[in-house]
């Protein structure tokens, strides 16, 4: 399962963190996917990784004693994003058939994006994406 936590350390017991960050086993079914740095003023990080029940416990465990710690299980639909920034209704249309959407679903979904892309402009395609929604 894939989760994105997001951790504000506390600068108090930031040594202690790092210490205890190194210290112990790691459960084998963690896999870290990025840890990125967020900008501020003050440090804040998000991760994003995979595990099962004993790696939610891991990472509760070492991050969520030394500051605020916040986890949500997300689903990775960059296939999808990545089809509309290049305006590639096929290859969305494959990623959302690959997720298991029916043929009349696939369909529907392909109606309000073509609408959108073959607008003239974006006030256009927000008065299209209106329309689909009011069935029109």
């Amino acid at each position: 399962m894939l989760h994105l936590s997001h951790f504000e350390p506390d600068s108090a017991r930031f040594p202690e963190f790092l210490a205890c960050l190194w210290q112990g086993p790691v459960p084998p079914d963690l896999h870290l996917v990025k840890w990125l740095y967020l900008e501020g003023e003050s440090p804040r990080m998000a991760v994003l990784w995979e595990g099962d029940a004993a790696a939610e416990a891991y990472m509760e465990q070492a991050f969520g004693g030394f500051g605020a710690f916040a986890t949500t299980v997300v689903e990775d639909a960059t296939p999808g994003l990545a089809a509309a920034f290049a305006r590639d209704l096929d290859a969305f249309g494959e990623w959302t058939r690959a997720r298991g959407a029916t043929d009349e679903e696939v369909d529907r979904a392909l109606d309000v994006r073509r609408r959108g892309r073959d607008a003239p402009d974006q006030d256009a395609a927000a008065a299209a994406g209106r329309a689909w929604a009011s069935g029109n």
